[in-house]
């Protein structure tokens, strides 16, 4: 009886260990054939992409500073000049690209070969457009820009403000603004070098600032921003601060871990931030040194007595601040005074009576 029941059950396991090999066998084919279909799909778009004309229109193509290739890729494919990013950065590596690319007004076409856009762009253009050049310091907010535009003569200082707080400005990072908020565009106009036309309008200066700060804000900060639980617009009021408490690159990160602390830590249950750069802000007349009664100005930047962040950024940070904010020391600081008004430089502490200390004896000196 048992050598029976062995012998059927050796039967079954052969049958079955057929049916496993052909369903392997089935399944191996059906992987090899769709990698084939999608081999073919990839190819037939490459050669498309390869051989595709656009139409014959002239475009203006403008490089604000000496730009990286890849973000000129971008900036071309954005464009509608080149068809794939990728693929233009796939040639110029064949061919020897450039690490950058220089500055300048260029006319291209939509139906230029990739190779016919590289040689343009390496060649400076004997129809190079005659343009102004400024230069926006990190932490200038939209008020003294417009007044630099103003003195310049592009445009009253009205008139950018007006355009700044009610242009269409239609940016994927802008849509958590409200579009309500005083100085709607306050943190998002990048400060750097541009060129701009000889007659400008606030939008040109506008729209080349937040193209900018796309390029900026790239997909690894986001990544970064939601690894934190914060949106955008908390890392640029985050930023914004930084920029405006402290001038030298190696405090950045440890004032970003004190606005950190400050709005998460258990020894700062009142999440105040209190941060003098917050009031500044609202003073009609800037002063070196707050007086009491700023601090206690009904504003809703008023960090002294609003807790978590202001309602908006306070200034239009750089790359640098950027970054801080999304990176902060890693340190236990809570406090930091500043201790040299000549260099900037602060000092940081742990504990109140640490601060109280630190902040009589610089007072004295």
């Amino acid at each position: 009886m048992n050598l029976k029941l062995d012998k059927v059950i050796n039967v079954l396991l052969y049958f079955l260990g057929m049916v496993f090999n052909m369903a392997l066998v089935v399944l191996v084919a059906w992987g090899v054939w769709q990698a084939a279909q999608w081999g073919i799909a990839a190819g037939e778009e490459l050669a498309y992409l390869m051989v595709y004309e656009g139409a014959n229109e002239e475009v203006e193509f403008i490089l604000d500073v000496d730009t990286p290739a890849a973000e000129v890729a971008v900036m071309l494919e954005e464009k509608g000049i080149i068809n794939s990013a990728l693929l233009f950065q796939a040639e110029l590596f064949l061919f020897g690209r450039p690490d950058y690319y220089s500055a300048g007004t260029y006319t291209l076409n939509r139906n230029m070969t990739n190779t016919d856009v590289h040689l343009t762009l390496r060649a400076r253009p004997d129809n190079f457009a005659d343009h102004h050049t400024i230069r926006i310091p990190e932490g200038w907010t939209i008020r003294d820009m417009a007044i630099y535009f103003e003195y310049r003569e592009f445009f009253t200082a009205e008139e950018f403000i007006h355009v700044a707080q009610y242009g269409p400005f239609s940016f994927a990072f802008l849509r958590d603004v409200p579009l309500d908020r005083p100085n709607r565009l306050e943190g998002y106009l990048f400060p750097d070098t541009y060129q701009i036309p000889l007659d400008p309008t606030p939008a040109n200066i506008i729209t080349r600032m937040l193209t900018r700060f796309d390029q900026i804000f790239d997909y690894a900060m986001h990544t970064r921003a939601e690894e934190l639980n914060l949106t955008v617009d908390e890392v640029v009021i985050m930023a914004s601060i930084i920029e405006r408490e402290t001038r030298l690159a190696h405090e950045r990160p440890m004032v970003s871990q004190v606005i950190h602390s400050r709005l998460t830590s258990p020894q700062w249950p009142s999440r105040l931030l209190q941060m003098c750069s917050t009031v500044a802000y609202v003073l009609d007349v800037p002063r070196a040194r707050l007086l009491l009664t700023d601090l206690q100005i009904d504003s809703p930047y008023n960090t002294y007595i609003h807790p978590g962040l202001p309602i908006g950024p306070i200034s239009n940070p750089g790359e640098a601040a950027i970054r801080a904010a999304l990176y902060p020391a890693d340190t236990d600081y809570l406090f930091f005074v500043l201790m040299d008004e000549a260099t900037g430089a602060h000092y940081f502490t742990r504990t109140y009576a640490e601060h109280s200390a630190a902040d009589a004896r610089f007072r004295n000196d």
